[in-house]
């Protein structure tokens, strides 16, 4: 099949929304404002910006096209650029709030209707939580069934990703912004609470199928925290190999081989 490649003079003033749009999308991806996103951009590649640590010096018309030319890589480079570990990983705690947490005393959830089986998961903290309850990734739910079986398992409480009910912990990313992660879990083990996130897996290959870049930035916010407050927890995720699966709690590692992952079942008993 034949390429067939376009191309069109740039023009400011025509293309200017299309710019903006570009700009505004990229910033999205760290949740930063358009005119903080475009005065890093300009200082970054526009000549007529002073910054001594500029990448490119361009007229602004080149910018436009450079921005425009290039959005897709420039939201996934933005993305990684926050998601690379630094030293700096949670925010000083005299700016932070804390709030003490209580699992709400009800939930609305939603299940699949459809599914062949609508079990009641006996150790969740709610009455009639089912087996088919969504929104869940194939994660959860191996972790909801494992925790269902597990003798050291007492009860299950499924966090929420959104809103001032549901436990957070604060961080900032590598722009300085403040984020809230949402842990997927809080469990009692052996009278213990502990803290759970869980991940894609690995293939039979070992390769890693989470594709969540801050896995790693959300481990260390998560151990932070789980030493700060003397509890247990870390990063579950499924290894299709040995069909386990398998618990980070000290330091993360993409290589399901590394020492780093243990077989949950060998933990939680």
């Amino acid at each position: 099949m034949n390429t067939v490649i376009i191309t069109e003079k740039l023009n400011t003033h025509d293309h200017g929304h299309m710019y903006h749009q570009k700009v505004g999308k990229i910033g999205m991806e760290i949740g930063m404002e358009y005119s903080y996103t475009n005065t890093i951009i300009r200082k970054l590649f526009d000549r007529n910006f002073t910054y001594s640590r500029k990448i490119l010096a361009m007229e602004p018309r080149e910018v436009y096209a450079f921005v425009i030319n290039n959005a897709d890589l420039l939201r996934h480079t933005v993305r990684e650029a926050m998601a690379t570990e630094l030293e700096q990983l949670t925010l000083d705690i005299n700016q932070v709030s804390k709030v003490s947490f209580h699992i709400p005393q009800s939930c609305l959830f939603t299940y699949d209707g459809t599914a062949k089986t609508q079990l009641e998961m006996k150790k969740n903290v709610y009455r009639g939580y089912l087996s088919s309850a969504e929104v869940r990734s194939s994660s959860e739910r191996k972790f909801e069934k494992f925790c269902e079986k597990c003798d050291a398992v007492e009860w299950v409480y499924k966090n929420g990703d959104k809103g001032n009910e549901y436990l957070s912990i604060v961080y900032a990313d590598n722009s300085d912004k403040q984020k809230n992660f949402y842990p997927d879990y809080i469990i009692s083990v052996n009278g213990e609470v502990w803290i759970v996130e869980t991940k894609g897996g690995f293939d039979r290959s070992g390769n890693s199928q989470d594709i969540d870049i801050f896995t790693p930035k959300k481990f260390a916010v998560l151990k932070d925290y789980l030493e700060r407050y003397g509890l247990k927890g870390g990063i579950v995720r499924y290894d299709e190999k040995s069909e386990e699966l398998c618990i980070c709690m000290d330091c993360y590692s993409n290589d399901i081989n590394s020492d780093s992952w243990v077989v949950l079942s060998d933990i939680l008993k």
